[in-house]
């Protein structure tokens, strides 16, 4: 009774082919309504006012900050060309009283961590006005190159005054309260960011991801494919899809914990894909399953079906407990002992609540890695015949993508790798590049700004 009530919950977060294909479908439908629609709560596809990737041979001194949903940076970027580039960059926890503050409370914040690398570098500024990018990940309806207006940001974040207005004047105001000269010549989303640095110094790329505490994707459109852009003419944009918002269409194979996820979220019913598959929600995914299998006596049986207190508060199992159970390559999975030990106060567990712990981690994560394969594949079809040629056999495409679940989930990427290539087909699939993009929100921001400054969409 206990082995298959397991099985039950574990098959929950296989999927199947079928499966896989309608996400597939389901996400390529939204790209193609996303093209023409700004509706923030599905996949929005903002244009970048980006209208080509970089040289290569670009150069100049700036400064760039790129706030994520756990951590902001600022960084002083050098651009040396030749792909080669020299940072100094300082990282700040962003604090939950500051995610649910004011708005004046968060931008004084950023100017004060500015003012700090300013220090850090020994920048003088003088009277000199210093050149910012900023990369800013969460969701914006972009005006121009250096001006968003602030749509619903997720993540953890409820600032106050901030939704509609524009990044830009946000920023900016609060440097001018904190005595800096500092103007924002650029504004882009992370992704964005990662798409345009990894091109830096990797021409083939065409597509770039973002996997961390939240997920994001960017790509190449043609630009006469993009009906609701009121720019000036080009051939092609790069576009900030926002496919955390994918689902809309009920084609994501959701569990009960899933939804159970997204009932308890700031905004139900938003970012549902992003609650599958990054990594603020992995974590939480097996918390809730294994609270059921307490419960049910099929796993830690001598707790008698009680949940331990450790276990029961939202988000107590961290996604980095995933990574350390899935780095133990023992047969006795020795690290399921430690993290349920140190982090929970649990002992005393059997050969088989190991296993069983183990195969839990495992197929969540598996899960993960296999819909954002057929996320960047939904990506590829769209882009195909234009930025990307799936079947020139000269033709190699590389998808950049930042974030820690990319970099250090163990077999994250041998995992989406063998995904795209049952998708794909091997001969399609063998001339796909899965890259690790580090820093991109940084040096992407300060390659956008670098060139806006001179005049020109890059």
């Amino acid at each position: 009774m206990t082995a298959t009530f397991f099985q039950d919950i574990v098959q929950q977060f296989v999927l199947s082919k079928e499966q896989v294909q309608n996400i597939i479908n389901g996400l390529t439908e939204e790209l193609v309504e996303g093209l023409s629609t700004n509706d923030p709560k599905n996949i929005t596809q903002q244009p970048s006012f980006i209208t080509r990737l970089p040289t290569g041979k670009e150069t100049g001194l700036y400064l760039a900050i790129d706030m994520g949903g756990t951590n902001l940076r600022t960084a002083a970027v050098h651009l040396l060309g030749d792909g080669q580039v020299g940072v100094t960059m300082e990282k700040h926890e962003i604090t939950q009283e500051l995610k649910t503050g004011t708005g004046e409370a968060m931008f004084d914040w950023i100017a004060d961590c500015t003012a700090a690398l300013l220090k850090t570098v020994a920048l003088d500024m003088g009277n000199a006005e210093l050149q910012m990018g900023v990369t800013f990940s969460f969701a914006i309806q972009q005006t121009a190159i250096n001006r968003g207006k602030v749509l619903a940001m997720g993540k953890g974040f409820n600032l106050s005054d901030v939704m509609g207005k524009d990044l830009k004047d946000l920023l900016e105001d609060g440097f001018t309260r904190k005595g800096l000269n500092v103007k924002v010549s650029a504004i882009i989303n992370d992704t964005v960011g990662t798409l345009v640095s990894h091109a830096y110094v990797s021409p083939s790329t065409k597509i770039g991801v973002i996997l961390a505490t939240g997920t994001n994707a960017a790509y190449i459109e043609r630009a006469s494919e993009v009906s609701k852009y009121n720019g000036p003419p080009c051939d092609q944009m790069i576009l900030n899809t926002e496919w955390d918002a994918m689902g809309k269409a009920s084609y994501l194979p959701q569990t009960k914990y899933d939804k159970q996820i997204d009932a308890v979220s700031l905004v139900p019913g938003f970012q549902e894909f992003e609650k599958m598959i990054s990594g603020l929600y992995l974590g939480e995914l097996v918390r809730l399953a294994l609270v059921d299998l307490i419960e049910q006596n099929a796993i830690f049986e001598f707790l008698g079906g009680k949940v331990p207190e450790s276990l029961s508060h939202r988000l107590a199992f961290k996604t980095l407990f995933m990574s350390t159970i899935e780095s133990d390559h023992t047969p006795d999975h020795t690290s399921v002992d430690k993290v349920f030990k140190t982090s929970f106060g649990i002992e005393g567990l059997t050969s088989q609540d190991r296993t069983r712990v183990y195969e839990l981690v495992h197929a969540v994560g598996k899960r993960s890695a296999l819909m954002t394969a057929a996320a960047c594949v939904a990506l590829l079809y769209k882009a195909n015949g234009a930025s990307v040629q799936l079947d020139d056999p000269n033709e190699i495409t590389t998808i950049g993508i930042d974030g820690s679940v990319f970099e250090k989930y163990p077999h994250f990427s041998h995992s989406m790798m063998e995904s795209m290539t049952e998708i794909l087909g091997q001969e399609r699939a063998s001339r796909i590049r899965l890259e690790l993009a580090r820093d991109g929100g940084c040096i992407g921001a300060a390659l956008v700004a670098m060139v806006a400054h001179n005049g020109g969409a890059v």
